[in-house]
């Protein structure tokens, strides 16, 4: 995360004073899905990544997710996908457009993203995105990715004495 080379990604947030949010908002996040019988959480339904910054009655500011894929994702292995421009949307698109990760099927708009073991992918965290439950099981449905945090904005750092997100104590309600 402090590596020098995610300098060159700040100016897509299109604000100054870009940073990698190392301790800040979630951090570093790690997704690990495989699909076996009995699975509670493999996949995760449409979001974007603001409804904290609304939980916390804060602006909603810039954020781009690098992610870094452990495992290669064809389209048809599920995977992340994206609802382009929606990143440029108004306030009650963003709260209203979907329920947020009660809603994991398809939509005609999106777009799956591919990858290949390595491959560094970037969106942005306003976008709507969800990630697709694979329809292999086992071993062949395995997909690991890092999200990286870039943000602009307010240092406001974390640590492990900081309280658990408000909007996280719902979670368990999604299923």
């Amino acid at each position: 995360m402090q590596d020098a080379r995610f300098k060159a990604l700040f100016p897509l947030l299109e604000a100054d004073g870009g940073r990698v949010g190392e301790n800040e908002k979630d951090g570093l996040v790690v997704n690990h899905y495989v699909h076996v019988a009995g699975s509670e959480f493999s996949q995760m339904g449409w979001h974007t990544d603001s409804l904290r910054d609304v939980f916390y009655g804060k602006r909603i500011g810039p954020m781009l997710n690098v992610g870094l894929h452990l495992d290669g994702t064809k389209a048809t292995n599920g995977g992340l996908r994206v609802l382009p421009g929606t990143h440029r949307q108004g306030l009650h698109q963003m709260l209203f457009r979907k329920r947020y990760y009660k809603d994991v099927f398809d939509d005609p708009n999106e777009v799956a993203i591919e990858t290949e073991p390595g491959d560094l992918t970037v969106h942005d965290g306003r976008m709507w995105h969800r990630v697709a439950q694979s329809p292999l099981t086992g071993e062949a449905s395995r997909r690991r990715v890092m999200y990286v945090p870039i943000i602009a904005g307010k240092y406001q750092p974390k640590s492990e004495a900081s309280p658990t997100p408000f909007y996280l104590r719902f979670l368990h309600l999604v299923k």
